[in-house]
């Protein structure tokens, strides 16, 4: 950072980068999850990305900024200086831009995350090419080429009544007329999943 002398001051903001472990264990998490999956290989950064740091102990942002390692080579002693607010400042602007930079700051860069995304996802059974890595020819295991290969997870619905089927979905914030989409829609599956006369 450039302060009022003709030197520039030298600031340093680190926090601690995760190993391969870590990573392992997040990718692994982020590429079960097929939500997360296809927002990251799109290029977005999920809004509850925390989440999966978060069941696995660890954690994407810094809780407090004793988590971080500051240091600028001003002479003030207050620590962060307004050196380091800045590069602060800049750095959250940096992350705003381009949240994946969060990702490099925890040791894992954009392109690395994303491959090994994209790998996780095609490493699965893959019925044709199954086929033809056991040599087995396609129309001799047609039979079993749509057949479930594992059981699917079941999730438990929490609403009988087929109008609270939308008090399970996530919170959407779309506003029509200034009501709440799912306000809007309540009705028409109140309709729909009512038994016929």
């Amino acid at each position: 950072m450039q302060g009022s002398r003709r030197a520039p001051y030298r600031v340093r903001i680190g926090i601690t980068a995760y190993g391969k472990a870590e990573w392992s264990a997040v990718e692994r998490e982020l590429a079960a999850n097929a939500w997360y999956l296809a927002a990251l290989l799109a290029g977005e950064m999920p809004e509850d990305i925390e989440e999966v740091f978060s069941g696995l102990d660890l954690s994407l942002f810094p809780g407090s900024g004793r988590e971080l390692t500051m240091d600028c080579s001003c002479p003030d002693w207050e620590v962060p200086c307004k050196h380091l607010a800045a590069a602060l400042y800049l750095l959250a602007e940096s992350f705003d831009e381009d949240p994946f930079a969060i990702f490099a700051w925890r040791g894992r860069e954009r392109e690395d995350l994303l491959d090994n995304l994209q790998a996780a996802r095609t490493d699965g059974p893959r019925g044709l090419d199954r086929a033809e890595e056991t040599g087995v020819p396609l129309e001799e295991c047609l039979d079993t080429y749509f057949a479930l290969q594992a059981e699917l997870p079941r999730r438990p619905l929490t609403h009988s009544r087929g109008e609270d089927l939308l008090a399970q979905l996530p919170a959407v914030d779309v506003e029509v007329r200034g009501a709440g989409l799912v306000a809007l829609l309540g009705p028409l599956y109140s309709t729909l999943t009512r038994p016929s006369a």
